[in-house]
């Protein structure tokens, strides 16, 4: 068993809260856990893949709507025919945004159309994850592949600055602020053209010691933007990351500042370079 198929209908109340709210929650925090009865023959197993599908009267919102994995598995219950697992929801598309059913059955014919619990073997797994990815659209810029898009024995779970990875967020700092990074300067749809506008990393300035469980992010004063490269830097010292002003002072102190000028040792460089190269052709200093 490669994964499970958890497929059910959104009216009846499987979860508790509405669905827009719990696609709100994942967005917002990265995961939402709820509670499955698995049949315990399954033997469902910490991390294992399980892909949400949406069944029920409204044709429109039907389909492969979710995915997630197995968070920890209870004990087996009285009748000993049902397990207890929890869920962690990782990613979740809005009603109306799911691959449709039909098109789900087409690749899948194997697929039941009922509630409950199915598994899925590799081959099928394979084909969940390739229709995922064409519906599950990551944001632009973002640097971590799709919750679904790989195994999740592929890929590992980290803790992330939420302020800096919130979309929203980043929408208002570059308009804010610019798309270029205040550190170097970089401006990467100059570098890279139109492909790179606006792919700018957010650097979240407020140090951890400083932020509490009520801390409330301005856009304006706590985040900057900074390209991937002045990012690691910043991070690259803890706890109080280096600020913006102190990159700066880095990169001039090297010699990598736009507009900075040449060492000594890089001026005798340049001069012996024009000394063997000779004069250019057509120099009235030669007469020629």
């Amino acid at each position: 068993m490669e994964a499970v198929i958890l497929a059910w209908d959104p009216d009846r109340p499987v979860w508790a809260g509405s669905h827009a709210a719990a696609v709100r929650t994942v967005q917002a925090d990265g995961l939402l856990r709820q509670l499955w009865a698995f049949p315990s023959a399954l033997q469902p197993a910490p991390e294992l893949d399980v892909w949400l599908v949406i069944l029920g009267t409204r044709s429109a919102m039907c389909g492969l709507g979710g995915h997630g994995t197995v968070g920890w598995v209870g004990a087996v219950v009285a009748d000993a025919t049902t397990v207890q697992v929890a869920v962690d929801v990782d990613h979740l598309l809005p009603l109306g945004d799911q691959v449709a059913l039909a098109r789900l059955v087409e690749h899948l014919p194997e697929l039941r159309l009922e509630e409950g619990v199915q598994p899925v073997d590799r081959g099928a797994a394979r084909t969940l994850r390739r229709l995922w990815a064409g519906a599950a659209q990551p944001e632009r810029g973002a640097l971590e592949p799709t919750p679904g898009s790989l195994p999740s024995r592929a890929v590992r779970r980290v803790l992330a600055n939420r302020y800096e990875q919130d979309p929203q967020l980043r929408r208002t700092v570059l308009a804010l602020r610019g798309s270029a990074c205040h550190a170097c300067g970089l401006d990467m749809e100059q570098r890279y053209g139109t492909v790179a506008r606006d792919l700018v990393q957010v650097h979240h300035l407020t140090p951890p010691g400083f932020v509490d469980a009520d801390h409330e992010v301005d856009p304006l004063s706590d985040l900057v933007p900074l390209c991937g490269s002045c990012h690691v830097v910043a991070h690259s010292r803890w706890p109080d990351p280096y600020s913006v002003e102190e990159i700066r002072l880095l990169l001039r102190e090297h010699g990598f500042l736009r507009g900075s000028t040449l060492t000594d040792s890089q001026l005798m460089a340049q001069a012996d370079a024009a000394r063997l190269l000779g004069p250019p052709e057509g120099d009235q200093r030669t007469g020629r």
